[in-house]
């Protein structure tokens, strides 16, 4: 019977120290799976990038313009979209492209009237926008025909073109 007693201690005392083994060697595992994870070299942070303008683009079409006709529109180029706020520096530029070949001036300025000056193909210069506020910025557009384009082939015409958004990401200040 002692035999019996000594040999189920034995068990006994092997089965607690192995389980006690599987579970340190269990929490090591884990734990430094979990470490390196957090550890890692540089820390990561997920940003949102938000700038928007209408989806990006700004349709502009006139209706039954004529020569000697100005038309003039405000639009706005936002960092914030509902309750959501850019989270990185950015830069934009826009780009104005007529869609209809009505030979007209475009003339596009800042909100504090500044005129800006814009490349062949349609390009403003570069603005940036930061982040961490909601920022709004106002643009307007002035299509301006004139008089001295008044042949045939352009009544009944519509007049279009589309302001695009293109931004980037920039990673210093």
């Amino acid at each position: 019977m002692k035999k019996r007693y000594k040999l189920k201690n034995k068990k006994l005392i092997l089965s607690v120290f192995s389980i006690i083994i599987l579970f340190l060697f269990t929490f090591n595992v884990t734990s430094s799976r979990y470490m390196r994870t957090l550890m890692g070299e540089k820390e990561d942070v997920v940003a949102v990038p938000i700038l928007n303008l209408d989806n990006t683009t700004f349709n502009y079409t006139l209706k039954n313009m004529l020569p000697g006709d100005v038309d003039e529109s405000d639009f706005y180029v936002n960092n914030y979209e509902s309750e959501k706020t850019n989270e990185v520096l950015m830069k934009y530029y826009l780009k104005v492209k007529m869609v209809s070949e009505i030979p007209v001036t475009i003339t596009l300025s800042s909100e504090d009237g500044t005129i800006l000056a814009l490349t062949d193909d349609g390009q403003t210069e570069e603005f940036r926008l930061p982040y961490g506020e909601e920022l709004s910025t106002k643009f307007h557009i002035k299509v301006d025909w004139n008089k001295s384009y008044n042949n045939y082939e352009y009544a009944g015409k519509d007049i279009e073109l589309t302001v695009d958004l293109v931004a980037t990401q920039v990673t210093t200040g």
